[in-house]
């Protein structure tokens, strides 16, 4: 038994010295984490309700700020911010996005924020319903779906929709000024 107490504790203090580098790899480059529900199907749980994906995550890309219009990305959600929400990024700053409920009213996103959406958009609560997302919540790029085994892909961009993004060159603002002015 006290053979068991020492392996156990020279395997240990080998092992210390490297939790400081697996933690600063899991916070600050990658980490895999697991999402469920129905806002991202087929994307993600195509398998229905209960199922579970597990996903490769890009963390730098969020520091950098490099993912794009049709990337798919995690974020913190804006109105619970413990909840982490799965979504592709549909517009980046300055664009002019058509939202895609009835009203279909014509919105700028804001310097500093993105439009998401879920790709079930039946069943997604994103900015359509909460607005644009500051893009200091987005907290990693997803790179690939892991698990299911049978479904392990690199997830790709898929280009927003043309009838309902407007992109804008950077730093551009829409100005829109009263009809009775332009006379």
């Amino acid at each position: 038994m006290h053979r068991v107490f020492e392996t156990a504790f020279e395997v240990t203090k080998r092992a210390l010295p490297f939790i400081p580098v697996f933690v600063g790899i899991n916070d600050y480059f990658g980490s895999i984490t697991f999402v469920s529900g129905r806002s991202m199907q087929p994307t993600f749980n195509a398998r229905g309700d209960g199922s579970c994906d597990a996903l490769l995550l890009n963390k730098l890309s969020a520091s950098w700020r490099s993912y794009q219009r049709g990337d798919v990305i995690i974020m913190r959600s804006p109105t619970h911010p413990t909840e982490m929400l799965a979504k592709r990024v549909i517009a980046m700053e300055g664009d002019l996005i058509c939202t895609r409920d009835s009203v279909h009213k014509a919105i700028q996103v804001p310097k500093g924020h993105i439009w998401v959406e879920g790709d079930n958009a039946n069943n997604s609560n994103d900015s359509n319903t909460f607005g644009p997302v500051a893009a200091g919540l987005v907290e990693a790029r997803v790179e690939a779906k892991v698990w299911p085994l049978s479904e392990m892909c690199r997830v790709k961009r898929i280009d927003p929709p043309r009838d309902r993004v407007i992109k804008m060159e950077s730093g551009t603002q829409l100005h829109v000024s009263p009809w009775w002015l332009n006379k």
